[in-house]
């Protein structure tokens, strides 16, 4: 097992600002969490700009139980903190859809996902993540988010989608440019709108090829199922595909690279290596509940809400920070230490309730695979340099992680 320190004593509800980004890219965060886990579970933080401000919960119970309670708690208004939608001002994705409209259009693609489904891609995952490794192996030294992390999961899905796999990186490009605000990929909100627009054009140009030829994959999937009695037109299509693009890499992507920093950091190597199938299986869900890929996921309140004592009003913005819940130590034993063999694991890593993580049975697949395949092969990683983390708030992502491979 490892362990982290636990939070200082000097961190203070009222200094806790849940949009400084600059807590997450140094891993501080846990240190504000648990302060307000502890004294503030309510939190109300100032907003963004001259937006109003927004309510944080933070404590296990109450972010699971506001997840599952579609029927106060809305997603319709937007699942970020700022007042925006990534898919624009035109019909919503499935992320920001409430009843009645989610659940007939997450059904359109919820059989594609399901866990046996999914196994049957587990041969694609283990030919992409050969090719991977045999690669790296050829380099020594490389960036683990360059060569492998960002890339196997896309070349997965891109078949998956109907994207040719030489589009991969525009895929990547497009995820990057219009869910991230680092500096590193975002010179703005226009970024995120010049990538829109350009994944629109892009999928309007594939949904016509598949409407003349359909094929085995998601974008024929879609342009045959229905919504409200008709067919899906374009306007409805786009953002689907829109959040497809950002979920089917970034929760991987972000869980490979994370995993592989921490077990190099805390010495885990050789604690995996001598285990069976069973405490990898136990490992992954260990892996997503410490890296808690997805940060946080904001609600809207449907109606007035008594919470810890406090009203909150209909209309006013609700963050469930999952990272968070992913440590309440009011449901985890020592959840500051990694336990590989950690059971039961309840983690919300993959959300909860009616937003569940469609792709989570995908992801949970593609991490698997290839750990499978680096402990086959007698692969070691080494960790060359200190990871270089995304700023943001929303994702917990890696953005370079230098390290050395070798085999033997």
């Amino acid at each position: 097992m490892a362990s982290c320190p636990v939070s200082s004593p000097d961190v203070k509800p009222d200094s806790v600002d849940l949009l400084d980004v600059a807590l997450f890219a140094e891993s501080r965060d846990g240190e504000a969490f648990r302060t307000l886990r502890d004294d503030d579970p309510l939190h109300w933080n100032a907003g963004p700009g001259e937006e109003r401000g927004f309510w944080s919960l933070t404590r296990y119970a109450d972010v699971e139980a506001v997840a599952k309670d579609a029927a106060r708690f809305g997603n319709a208004d937007g699942t970020q903190i700022p007042s925006r939608r990534a898919e624009g001002d035109g019909p919503r994705q499935i992320h920001n859809m409430d009843a009645p409209d989610h659940s007939p259009m997450r059904r359109l693609l919820t059989s594609t996902f399901m866990p046996r489904q999914v196994e049957k891609l587990a041969g694609r995952v283990e030919q992409v993540t050969a090719e991977l490794l045999d690669e790296a192996l050829g380099l020594g030294e490389f960036d683990f988010v360059k060569v492998i992390a960002s890339r196997l999961p896309l070349l997965v899905f891109a078949p998956m989608l109907g994207v040719p796999v030489e589009d991969a990186d525009l895929l990547l490009r497009w995820t990057n440019e219009s869910s991230s605000e680092d500096p590193e990929y975002s010179a703005g909100p226009e970024t995120a709108a010049t990538a829109r627009d350009e994944l629109f054009a892009y999928y309007a140009a594939l949904t016509s090829e598949r409407r003349a030829c359909p094929a085995d994959d998601i974008v024929s999937t879609l342009i045959a199922g229905e919504f409200r009695g008709a067919p899906l037109t374009q306007e409805w299509l786009n953002p689907y595909y829109m959040v497809l693009t950002v979920a089917g890499n970034e929760t991987t992507r972000n869980l490979l690279s994370g995993s592989v920093a921490l077990l190099g950091e805390q010495g885990l190597w050789p604690t995996l290596r001598a285990g069976d199938g069973q405490l990898l299986r136990s490992g992954i869900e260990e892996m997503v509940r410490w890296t808690s890929p997805v940060v946080h996921m904001r609600r809207t309140a449907l109606e007035d809400v008594e919470l810890h004592g406090r009203t909150v009003r209909e209309g006013e913005k609700v963050v469930l920070w999952f990272a968070s819940a992913n440590r309440d130590e009011r449901v985890f034993d020592a959840p500051d230490e990694f336990r590989l063999d950690r059971a039961p694991n309840r983690h919300l890593g993959f959300g909860a309730g009616p937003h569940f993580c469609l792709g989570a049975h995908l992801a949970r697949m593609e991490t698997r695979v290839f750990y499978e395949q680096l402990l086959a092969r007698d692969i070691r990683i080494e960790l060359l340099g200190e990871p270089d983390r995304l700023r943001s708030n929303w994702f917990r992502g890696i953005k370079h992680l230098p390290v050395r491979m070798t085999q033997g």
